[in-house]
């Protein structure tokens, strides 16, 4: 409920209508919604994660549905953005505009026919992709998340077996600490391993996967948070399972 009311406050806030009086805080006001709306999917991911931990599917699909609503909100959000920044760039070239409202609200009408349907551009929205990421995670911390979007070959019969990946750190042989991914190749290390092979902070080293010849830089590696999270599932089944076996002896 308090998910769904947060919803509606934004909503309420942020549409511009011809009572909307344009003043320099409206930028302030947007990035104040961007910020609120940021806050509660966080905190819906949250949720789902405990009630996913639980097995309680009908509220991990709420969650889920009320997630694709802040999503769209966003995508709204993002369209006024682009339509009050064209509009007010043309003011400031001196284009004659007699009645703004209007002028801005066909602006946002072009731009969102220009748009994806709303399924497509949900399944394809980065931080959509990632609240599922963090949701398979938690029963499949070591396989690889099938795609959202739908497959439309044809042949249905074959059917994939999951693609495992490897949470140890590939220099130490160990689990992965403080995971860091590379933006050229997208192997990830332990932090600490791969940092030690940086000679000074200006350094370019190759990637030491074998095959993979990839020049790195220290600021091509990124702190890669849902690796953490796949590492710390993967090590709590870990420890269950071991715990189980020392009992059943």
């Amino acid at each position: 409920m308090e998910a769904e009311q947060t919803l509606q406050d934004i909503k309420d806030g942020f549409a511009l209508s011809s009572r909307t009086n344009f003043k320099p805080s409206l930028a302030n006001d947007i990035n104040d919604i961007y910020y609120l709306i940021q806050n509660a999917q966080n905190s819906l991911t949250l949720a789902a994660q405990g009630h996913e931990e639980r097995n309680d599917a009908e509220k991990v699909a709420a969650l889920d549905e009320t997630y694709k609503q802040f999503v769209h909100l966003e995508h709204k959000l993002n369209l006024q953005k682009k339509a009050f920044t064209t509009l007010k760039q043309r003011i400031e070239t001196g284009e004659k505009i007699t009645d703004p409202i209007a002028y801005y609200d066909n602006l946002n009408q072009i731009l969102d026919a220009e748009s994806p349907d709303d399924a497509t551009r949900i399944i394809s929205d980065p931080k959509y992709q990632s609240f599922k990421q963090h949701l398979w995670n938690i029963n499949h911390p070591d396989e690889m998340m099938p795609s959202l979007v739908a497959n439309d070959n044809d042949d249905d019969d074959i059917v994939m077996g999951p693609t495992k990946i490897s949470l140890k750190c590939p220099i130490t042989m160990s689990w992965l600490e403080e995971p860091v991914t590379s933006a050229k190749c997208k192997h990830t290390y332990s932090k600490k391993a791969i940092f030690t092979l940086f000679p000074s902070m200006s350094h370019m080293i190759t990637c030491p996967i074998p095959g993979c010849n990839k020049p790195l830089t220290r600021n091509d590696l990124m702190d890669d948070s849902l690796m953490a999270d796949r590492v710390a599932r993967a090590k709590e089944r870990e420890a269950a399972a071991d715990t189980t076996e020392f009992f059943d002896v």
